[in-house]
């Protein structure tokens, strides 16, 4: 078998090669037709139909189609991409189907092709409602001025935009703004930029070939003016009373700076900002009042709130009931000032109460101490005595009700006042007695003071408990 193969093997190979010559030449003289394909883009015509109608279109599908042609073998080379155009018109739209036939010229070397066709020969067009919608330009401002510099205004030309296109993609859209750097500045920034759409959550979108906006693809010229900037602090004018058994206990605001804008030599000598007393009015008043402060009518010429604050400032003026609380007071909780070193001196009764008003919050750490209670004992001698009782100056709370008490002088043993000389001639002894038997008389709980001892403690020493 290989030997039938290689035998005459120079003579096989000449045959293969002169049928290849034969072939060419049968090619060539009969130049026969072949078919070709080319993927040509589509063009739209009329399309002014759909806008004159309001209407927006969109083809489904590709945007190309396959023209098919036949052609001699001796022109292929000839075959160039431009020579076909593919197109619909859409004044020819089926309105029932959504069809619009395809139609394909050839445009140079009409008469090396034949059978021109386009594949597929019907595209579909959906279409739906045009919208157009105004919407005012946003600048946001990328970065912040430097320190102790504050934006005043943006001005954007234009500073509106008319959006045009299908309702499903003008309705996503929730406003249109710019995006403007300003880090670092120090002045009056200048420049161009272009729209950004975004949606209702403030994300940026893109939006479809067939959206279109009454500005060029140059974009918005912008001007940023930057000014001083300066913190003013608030400070509240309170006029009026409120009603008996209340307290203003101040004013509160959201903030408690305000950023203002303006020149420097108008901007130096402010340091606040004063709320005038004929807008708190507190007259009357037995809860919370709100008010409504519009802070640009409060500013000098010259002066403007910056871009970030809000112009109208609720202030709150915070008032409180008050409420009583009772102490009941021993010898112990007072001081005892002036006493004679001759004398003892008992409080009667031995428990005295004390009446106070304040708020809640401020009495109720309050203790019987902190009444500061004194009684002057100046110039007392012996025998029963009104009480007067004075209290430590407080700024949180009042006295309401004093107590109504007496103070009880007796003389010490063997102390007579000047001018009784007769009682001198009484025993010691005798005296004695009768101390031990007013100790022992019922009633009588409660012992005297010494001169000189600490309130609280019984004569001869001994602590007892109130």
């Amino acid at each position: 078998m290989k030997e039938r193969l290689i035998s005459n093997l120079g003579l096989k190979i000449l045959s293969l090669f002169l049928a290849f010559i034969i072939w060419l030449v049968v090619v060539n003289v009969s130049n026969p037709l072949v078919n070709r394909r080319r993927e040509v883009t589509l063009d739209i015509e009329n399309s002014q139909v759909l806008t004159a109608a309001r209407r927006a279109y969109e083809i489904s599908g590709k945007n190309t189609v396959t023209v098919s042609f036949d052609i001699h073998t001796r022109d292929e080379y000839k075959i160039q991409l431009s020579d076909f155009r593919a197109y619909i018109d859409l004044s020819e739209l089926y309105d029932v189907t959504g069809s619009v036939p395809v139609k394909v010229e050839v445009l140079k070397n009409d008469d090396i092709y034949s059978n021109v066709t386009a594949k597929p020969g019907v595209v579909r067009v959906r279409t739906e409602e045009l919208q157009t919608k105004p919407f005012e330009i946003r600048a946001d401002l990328l970065g912040k001025a430097a320190d102790g510099y504050h934006v005043d205004h943006v001005e954007l030309s234009p500073d509106t935009v008319t959006v045009e296109g299908p309702v499903s993609e003008v309705g996503h859209i929730s406003y249109v703004g710019v995006k403007i750097p300003e880090d670092g500045m120090t002045g009056d920034i200048t420049g161009h930029t272009v729209l950004v759409f975004y949606d209702a959550n403030g994300n940026e979108m893109e939006v479809d070939d067939r959206v279109h906006t009454n500005v060029d693809d140059t974009g918005i010229d912008y001007t940023v003016f930057i000014n001083k900037a300066k913190a003013l602090s608030l400070e509240y004018g309170v006029t009026g009373s409120v009603a008996n058994g209340y307290r203003f206990i101040g004013a509160e605001a959201p903030k408690e700076t305000v950023m203002v804008t303006g020149e420097r030599s108008v901007l130096a000598p402010l340091s606040k900002l004063t709320i005038p007393p004929e807008l708190l009015d507190l007259s009357g008043a037995t809860e919370d009042r709100i008010v409504s402060v519009d802070l640009r009518e409060l500013l000098p010429a010259g002066i403007e709130l910056a871009d970030s604050e809000t112009p109208v400032m609720e202030i709150r003026l915070r008032v409180e009931a008050l409420v009583t609380r009772t102490f009941e007071l021993t010898e112990r909780d007072i001081s005892m000032e002036g006493q004679n070193e001759d004398r003892n001196y008992r409080l009667v009764p031995s428990r005295v109460e004390v009446t106070v008003q304040g708020l809640d919050s401020d009495l109720e750490g309050l203790t019987e101490e902190d009444l500061g209670a004194v009684i002057k004992l100046e110039g007392l001698g012996a025998g029963t005595h009104p009480g007067n009782m004075e209290f430590k100056e407080s700024g949180v709370y009042t006295i309401v009700s004093k107590p109504e008490f007496q103070i009880e002088v007796t003389l010490r043993g063997g102390v007579v006042e000047q001018g009784t000389e007769a009682l001198e001639s009484q025993e010691t002894a005798g005296e004695s007695t009768e101390g031990q038997e007013a100790a022992h008389e019922p009633g009588l709980t409660e012992p005297a003071f010494e001169a000189g001892a600490k309130p609280g403690t019984a004569v001869g020493g001994a602590s007892e408990e109130p």
